[in-house]
């Protein structure tokens, strides 16, 4: 009856306009607080992987010990290290290949494009054209066998370790072996087996650039506090 009396005084096309503004209201909040929860989770599984990768993930300190101890000669490849050293940067490549797909993941629940949530790690040529594509699907033995391929068993490693940063960041990150002038880049992607052949460099934009003197910055007090 009261309904039905506010019905009347309001008039039906009140009352539809008021309930869908409420709904709408309701929609708007719950977006809101499942957008916190995304947030939350993503920071927290960032704040986790880079105080694992600082403290026993190290790309760093990997390659020096790869380098001077654990290697029988100086091709650069997995396949050159002693059977301790090819134990180490199996369990590095395998922490990264758990890590860096579901970091990706968790990140593009609070970004504008949700559809992009798929990581890959390209090899380019002095051309720029993709000659080795890395995404999830191949496992760390895709890392092995690029490493191997293309001799950048210490260059892979260093990327790895510095990826977290530029992803967190949302900057793109080229690494150049100048030994042999390949070069490793990653893209966050739709579907990891559709890319350009050609990967040209995009130009930085002023947000870019701000988020790249930021990166530069954490580098450089990284290695501050590890040379105390």
């Amino acid at each position: 009856m009261i309904f039905l009396g506010l019905a009347n005084e309001l008039g039906w096309q009140s009352i539809v306009i008021i309930a869908v503004g409420v709904i709408l209201v309701i929609i708007f909040m719950a977006v809101l607080i499942n957008k916190g929860k995304y947030q939350a989770r993503y920071k927290n599984f960032y704040k986790r992987m880079d105080k694992a990768i600082t403290k026993k993930y190290n790309g760093n300190l990997l390659n020096e010990l790869l380098i001077n101890n654990l290697s029988k000669d100086q091709t650069n490849t997995f396949k050159s290290l002693k059977p301790k050293g090819k134990r180490k940067a199996k369990g590095y490549f395998e922490y990264y290949f758990k890590n860096l797909p579901e970091l990706v993941i968790l990140k593009s629940f609070i970004s504008s494009d949700k559809n992009k949530n798929q990581l890959v790690i390209l090899i380019l040529d002095e051309s720029d054209k993709v000659i080795y594509r890395w995404d999830k699907s191949r496992k760390v033995s895709g890392f092995i066998k690029a490493s191997n391929k293309y001799q950048m068993l210490t260059p892979f490693i260093g990327y790895l370790y510095e990826l977290p940063l530029h992803i967190h960041e949302g900057v793109p990150f080229r690494f150049t072996n100048h030994d042999n002038d390949y070069c490793l880049s990653y893209d966050i992607v739709k579907n990891a087996k559709k890319i350009k052949r050609k990967q040209k460099p995009k130009k930085l934009s002023k947000k870019e650039m701000k988020a790249q003197a930021k990166i530069e910055a954490i580098k450089q007090k990284k290695l501050a506090k590890a040379k105390r």
